[in-house]
């Protein structure tokens, strides 16, 4: 009589799912050896790595004793430019300039005021071996105020700068009221050393910056529309609940609108919006 082994299903099944399992494993690693292959041949033949890959390569090597094994270690290569004195001293010229620039104009603001006694910081604004004159004082004039002061001109001589200047001053007359006086410049001499700044000599006066031969205005014909019109006024509102159109025009596709503000003066100054020139747009 024949014997028949008997083998539990739940064998067969467990070795089919180990073998699936082992076959799967196979496949992945086969994928994965494969992916980076090409990736590794990619990144080698790309431009730029065929040096960089050499020097990559080089690596510092330990050798453990008793191991067997070799531990490499890659140095790194840092790609950050350094600096370079030269670099670094380009940067120092606009500084000097913008600390030359800020004693001009403060030294203008306080040698054209007159207001009091003459201040020991002006004095100590001059080199050290400045002669002075005699500079003015309110025992002799009314008082001056400069009202602002502002550089518009940078020239570099043998000691530091030459910075050219205007400024307007305010001038009291008799009856106690001030005016406001003509526009005015100068030359001031500006000089530098180790990073400190001091005025060379008294100022020397120059024409301001003034022309009368450039022409610019837009031209306009008829009137803008009236969705330039509501625009303007909705922009106005901002500034001026109570603005008022006084004159409005077209330049081809582009528009232009006068309209007045005013503040608590009473004044009203006229200004303008312009379809070419709106502010965030």
């Amino acid at each position: 009589m024949d014997e028949y082994e008997e083998i539990p299903w739940s064998t067969l099944l467990s070795e089919h799912q180990h073998g699936r399992t082992k076959t799967l494993y196979l496949a992945a690693a086969v994928i994965v050896a494969v992916v980076l292959g090409f990736v590794g041949i990619r990144w080698l033949t790309a431009p730029g790595h065929g040096d960089g890959g050499a020097v990559a390569a080089q690596a510092d090597t330990t050798t453990v004793p008793g191991a067997g094994a070799v531990e490499s270690t890659t140095t790194a290569t840092s790609t950050t430019a350094t600096l370079s004195e030269a670099d670094l001293m380009a940067v120092e010229p606009s500084i000097l300039e913008l600390s030359a620039v800020a004693r001009a104009e403060w030294f203008v603001t306080d040698y054209f005021t007159v207001d009091g006694p003459l201040p020991e910081e002006l004095i100590s604004a001059f080199v050290n071996d400045a002669m002075l004159p005699d500079l003015p004082s309110p025992s002799d004039a009314d008082i001056s105020y400069v009202e602002w002061a502002r550089a518009f001109d940078i020239r570099p001589t043998e000691s530091g700068y030459a910075v050219s200047v205007v400024f307007r001053s305010l001038t009291e007359e008799p009856g106690g009221a001030f005016i406001r006086s003509p526009v005015r410049a100068v030359d001031v001499l500006v000089a530098v050393d180790n990073g400190e700044t001091a005025i060379a000599d008294l100022p020397i006066p120059i024409l301001p910056p003034v022309f009368h031969t450039i022409d610019g205005w837009m031209e306009t014909e008829g009137e803008a529309h009236d969705e330039a019109i509501a625009a303007t006024l909705d922009y106005a509102g901002m500034f001026d609940e109570e603005a008022v159109v006084v004159q409005s025009g077209t330049a081809g596709p582009e528009w232009r609108v006068v309209f007045t503000i005013g503040d608590r003066s009473g004044n009203r100054w006229p200004v303008v919006m312009r379809s070419d020139a709106i502010p965030g747009a």
